[in-house]
């Protein structure tokens, strides 16, 4: 990590915030209980069709996450958001997974061109975070499901292990379902319509009505990612990407074109420095890795997106204060 996260500072030792957090996490997690948690899920889905409910991405932190809670005797339904940016090999590895372990599956379908038109407008606005139509959607669609469904417990592939480390300076919360509909209306020209969204009101009635929880699977378990990557290919044919969040083309370049030409950040970083922390990972061999600019798939977009406005740290900055405040305004109303 550097001073590419505005918010880095080092103790007298030389070890950054990023890094002593990071180490925080990996011991908090060490004292979770499985079994408890398994108790509690199985109890929750009683009587159910479902225990669980996991959207898999391809890659393979959601991989192992649902070869793991199948081998624990959870019952999942399994999902896909297609939002036109599938890579053919994550889709694949998806398949070969929900067939090999005989689990239920459901492909979410959205309207590809109004996702399409949202990506845009983030992109004309300029702003660092333009994954965001991409993870709200994702946790809308979730949240939908498992209401739906009357399921209590969403499993993620989300984990300390390779993902203790993340500057909130390099983007912005995907939540924030008022920023998204100002960023559509100034830079399209009209109201957002026909995509699946979650408010702050409606959130707070997932959470605290439903009751519905995201779990953490992978960090119950001893988790390593080489090691995953290793059984889930000899198990299931599973092909991998060797960097993360590769499973969608546009994530892909986005994080290793956008991000790195435009703003000078290189998520790599943070992606190398959690497995740093957990051991999985020497700090010369993640140096090593960063020595060669990111690969990134070319999808005609590279000019123009360099040439749309770039946010200065301070404007931003006051673009966040803002959307809080109308938050704030909105929650009192």
């Amino acid at each position: 990590m550097d001073k590419s996260a505005s918010e880095i500072t080092f103790n007298a030792l030389g070890v950054c915030n990023f890094c002593r957090q990071a180490q925080r996490e990996i011991e908090l997690v060490k004292g979770l209980n499985l079994a408890s948690i398994v108790s509690e899920i199985k109890a929750a889905g009683k009587n159910k069709k479902y225990d669980v409910l996991i959207g898999l991405s391809g890659g393979a932190d959601s991989s192992y996450a649902l070869h793991s809670l199948c081998q624990l005797g959870l019952r999942p339904l399994c999902f896909t958001i297609d939002n036109g940016w599938n890579d053919p090999k994550a889709d694949e590895n998806i398949m070969r997974l929900v067939e090999g372990l005989k689990v239920p599956f459901y492909r979410y379908t959205i309207d590809v061109a109004k996702f399409r038109e949202l990506q845009a407008a983030f992109m004309r606005a300029g702003l660092p975070n333009i994954e965001i139509p991409t993870d709200h959607i994702l946790m809308a669609a979730t949240y939908e499901m498992a209401a739906k469904n009357g399921i209590k417990y969403v499993i993620s592939g989300g984990n300390v292990a390779t993902e203790s480390i993340m500057p909130a300076s390099w983007g912005y919360t995907a939540r924030d379902l008022v920023h998204i509909r100002d960023v559509y209306q100034k830079n399209i020209g009209k109201k957002l319509t026909g995509l699946p969204v979650c408010s702050l009101l409606k959130w707070n009635f997932y959470h605290w009505v439903k009751g519905i929880k995201i779990t953490y699977l992978l960090d119950y378990l001893d988790y390593n990612r080489a090691e995953a990557v290793k059984f889930l290919s000899e198990k299931y044919g599973f092909q991998d990407y060797y960097e993360k969040h590769c499973e969608s083309i546009f994530t892909w370049w986005f994080q290793s074109y956008y991000l790195f030409e435009k703003f000078s950040i290189d998520k790599r970083k943070a992606h190398l420095s959690s497995l740093v922390n957990s051991g999985q990972m020497t700090r010369q061999e993640a140096l090593n890795a960063l020595t060669a600019s990111p690969v990134y798939p070319k999808i005609g977009l590279e000019t123009k997106a360099l040439q749309y406005p770039k946010h200065s740290h301070d404007e931003y900055a006051k673009d966040k204060y803002d959307t809080i405040a109308r938050l704030v305004r909105l929650w009192k109303s």
